[in-house]
């Protein structure tokens, strides 16, 4: 049993510090190629000079325009799906339901007999607790991951999954996950996990269509094994990693998503910011909506494009792009001091200094002043802008973090413990009104697949105040800290167990 052991170990150390055959066409070349491809899809449209062209005429009376109104008649939650949810596992498996898990399951079955002849098939239980063990592994966090089946009391002296699923299964499924069939390789660069992705973004489109006012941001899924699109963005958090556009409503729901998978092959047409905003934007078109974008978005061709779908734009703004005035952008400023002009289209382009000089375009503001001192156009960005951030930053408590070298394992990981449960968080709050911390959120959810009794669930049952007599029976016989109590005056019944706590004796 222990050379099985040590066997065990070593297969999987070498599953996690090699990557198989097949990924061979994934390598990355170089971080320098990754940096290009960062800097060929920022901007296809700045110029170094300036960004006058001649075509604009630009007013300093700058006057708020009268746009349209938000007219989509679908948005909100669909009440048809969360009606009988209760718990907050029923909002997770909204996200990930029986149709997503049985397909997981059957990629599965599918890829592991090709890397271990002995492969046992899975099912859909089995696979939701497999899942629910990556989620647990989130908020425990230990050394190893043979920790988590370990009795050794310097780390708890229980093994913590051991009742749920056995090490050599767990790594089994482990090493066999899988999302596409390799025999039908549509050239994608993406198609070992597209599926999958396309599977859930459906799931959110159809539990949730966003209000008025979207975000759309980058965030990047930590990764540092080789593959050809992997990213380094110094200013963000994780350095290295996938980069994933994210079209974010408020609360931090993700309704759309998109894998930057380096440049493109097919013929392109505008700015790669234009392209991905676009895409991610085509459900949303046309009924009224305020985008929110940085400076990596904003331009005069997607302003206009977005002003041509009745979809409205406010956002950061580079000095240099095309089609700004050279004559506001590069204006010196004092703290304190802004301009702004709008052109016939009724686009703001307004320059305020703080402790930096700042740009924002907008199609809804004028150049007034809040109270603050602060440009109202500033303000009403920074509260759309933190819907993304709202996202990143509750997905980013417990997140499951374990090294390894499939990329397509790592997306898959960063959307079932993060996007998925910020999800189901919105929706649990929005239609329950109860208000819960994302950690507590996830202990329920593993609790309720593994079948354990949660402490929050139980928390609520019992819901006892501390210096409060709790009545336990109808005949006025109160059991308190102050009473002496013997078993034989409590009666015998089936079920009934004496407990104390603190200062209660309670039955349960």
């Amino acid at each position: 049993m222990a050379d099985d052991n040590i066997e065990l170990n070593d297969s999987f150390e070498r599953l996690l510090l090699q990557s198989d055959d097949e990924h061979d066409s994934d390598l990355m070349e170089t971080i320098q190629q990754d940096e290009s491809d960062e800097s060929d899809s920022a901007d296809s449209e700045s110029t170094d000079g300036g960004s006058d062209d001649g075509s604009e005429e630009w007013s300093k009376n700058v006057q708020k325009p009268l746009r349209w109104d938000f007219d989509d008649g679908t948005a909100g939650m669909n009440m048809d799906m969360v009606m009988d949810c209760k718990e907050p596992v029923d909002y997770y498996n909204l996200f990930m339901n029986n149709e997503l898990i049985d397909f997981i399951v059957e990629e599965t079955n599918r890829y592991g007999p090709t890397k271990d002849s002995n492969y046992l098939p899975t099912n859909n239980m089995e696979m939701r607790k497999f899942m629910a063990i990556i989620l647990q592994m989130g908020y425990v966090v230990l050394p190893k991951l043979d920790d988590y089946w370990s009795s050794d009391p310097a780390i708890g002296g229980k093994a913590i999954c051991g009742g749920v699923m056995t090490r050599k299964r767990f790594y089994s499924l482990m090493r066999s996950l899988h999302f596409a069939d390799n025999d039908n390789n549509n050239g994608s660069k993406l198609y070992k996990i597209e599926k999958f992705v396309n599977f859930f973004i459906a799931r959110c489109q159809h539990l949730l269509v966003p209000g008025r006012d979207i975000c759309i941001d980058e965030s990047m899924i930590p990764f540092r094994g080789r593959l050809r699109f992997r990213m380094y963005i110094p200013s963000k958090r994780h350095k290295y990693g996938i980069k994933i556009f994210k079209l974010c409503s408020n609360n931090g729901y993700t309704y759309n998503l998109s894998i930057y998978a380096g440049k493109e092959d097919q013929p392109r047409y505008g700015s790669v910011a234009e392209r991905v905003v676009l895409k991610l934007m085509e459900n949303l078109l046309g009924h009224g909506r305020i985008l929110y974008t940085d400076n990596w978005y904003t331009s005069m061709n997607l302003a206009k494009s977005l002003l041509e779908n009745k979809t409205n734009l406010v956002g950061t703004a580079r000095k240099n792009r095309i089609g700004f005035p050279k004559h506001v952008t590069s204006l010196k400023l004092k703290k304190g001091d802004y301009v702004a002009e709008q052109n016939g289209d009724g686009i703001m382009i307004l320059k305020w200094k703080d402790k930096r000089e700042v740009i924002m375009l907008s199609f809804i503001h004028d150049g007034s002043i809040t109270e603050r001192g602060k440009p109202a156009v500033i303000v009403d960005y920074n509260k759309g802008k933190s819907f993304n951030d709202l996202s990143d930053q509750l997905g980013s408590y417990c997140p499951y973090v374990r090294k390894t070298m499939k990329w397509y394992l790592r997306i898959f990981f960063h959307i079932i413990t993060q996007v998925s449960i910020v999800n189901a968080l919105h929706l649990y709050k929005l239609h329950s009104g109860k208000n819960i911390k994302i950690v507590q959120f996830k202990r329920d959810i593993v609790s309720s697949i593994c079948n354990w009794k949660s402490q929050h669930l139980l928390d609520e049952t019992i819901n006892l105040k501390k210096n409060q007599e709790k009545e336990l029976f109808e005949n006025d016989v109160v059991l308190n800290a102050t009473t002496n109590y013997q078993k034989n005056l409590v009666p015998q019944l089936p079920g009934i167990v004496l407990v104390k706590l603190r200062q209660y004796v309670i039955i349960v």
